[in-house]
């Protein structure tokens, strides 16, 4: 069985890489340990806002409401709460489900709200705590047939707790630990716990570029049945070397 790690010992391990937390120490700083979970709470954090990310992904439902269009989705979500909205349905009282566009509050200007029945259509918010506003608005019928919104969104990571052990889970599929361990440690390494060396944090910073590139080039086909074997990037030959720019794949100044 694979081994799954945990928020703390995700932040152990780039202690380790950035040289505070020796084998000769029993166990890490608990001031730098603080740090480095609070940096990779807000890795994750903007990881799930660039792109899916299979372990952040879920589904919910919400109760239509006679008289209500507006449904707050803090109300229906984890405490991990709302970072994106993928799709919407409605679902009626028979199981069956119906796909409602979704349009952004800024591209919504022209909704009749007196307007009563069957929702068929969804605006969305882009605030922090996202609204789904459903027009029409659905009447008691809609209510008393138990019809529900399906909604499949993509979470934040929950808070990390940083005073005791962490034992959070980081929600990642174990082929990303690599690239967690070399971003984070780059991440804590300029400053926060740390000041490293400008050769050394190129060399994070390259190291985490280029996994990236190779886990995202078969991340991309989320219905592939095929081995993870993708095509090679630009710049590399049949036998995987690379002619050009740096070991990441980006060019020095940070072109492609």
């Amino acid at each position: 069985m694979v081994s799954l790690k945990t928020a703390r010992q995700a932040a152990e391990d780039a202690l380790t890489t950035i040289g505070a937390f020796p084998a000769s120490m029993p166990q890490a700083d608990i001031g730098e340990l603080r740090k480095a979970l609070n940096w990779l709470e807000m890795l994750l954090n903007s990881r799930v806002g660039a792109r899916p990310v299979a372990g952040f992904w879920r589904i919910i439902e919400i109760p239509l409401e006679a008289d209500v269009g507006d449904y707050l989705l803090s109300d229906y979500d984890d405490n991990a709460g709302t970072q994106q909205i993928f799709g919407v349905g409605i679902v009626s009282g028979t199981g069956s489900v119906d796909h409602l566009p979704l349009i952004w509050e800024n591209e919504s200007l022209y909704e009749n709200l007196e307007d009563t029945g069957t929702p068929c259509r969804v605006v969305a918010t882009r605030d922090a705590s996202p609204v789904l506003k459903v027009y029409p608005t659905p009447t008691q019928s809609n209510e008393d047939a138990g019809m529900v919104l399906r909604v499949r969104i993509q979470t934040f990571h929950t808070e990390i707790d940083k005073s005791g052990n962490a034992d959070n889970d980081l929600l990642l599929r174990p082929s990303w630990y690599l690239w967690l361990n070399d971003r984070l440690s780059y991440e804590i390494g300029k400053g926060p716990v740390r000041r490293l060396p400008e050769g050394e944090l190129k060399r994070l910073q390259d190291d985490a570029r280029t996994l990236e590139i190779e886990l995202l080039a078969r991340d991309g086909q989320y219905n592939s049945g095929k081995p993870p074997v993708t095509e090679p990037m630009a710049g590399w030959d049949a036998d995987n070397e690379y002619h050009g720019g740096s070991r990441s794949g980006y060019t020095p100044n940070g072109s492609r």
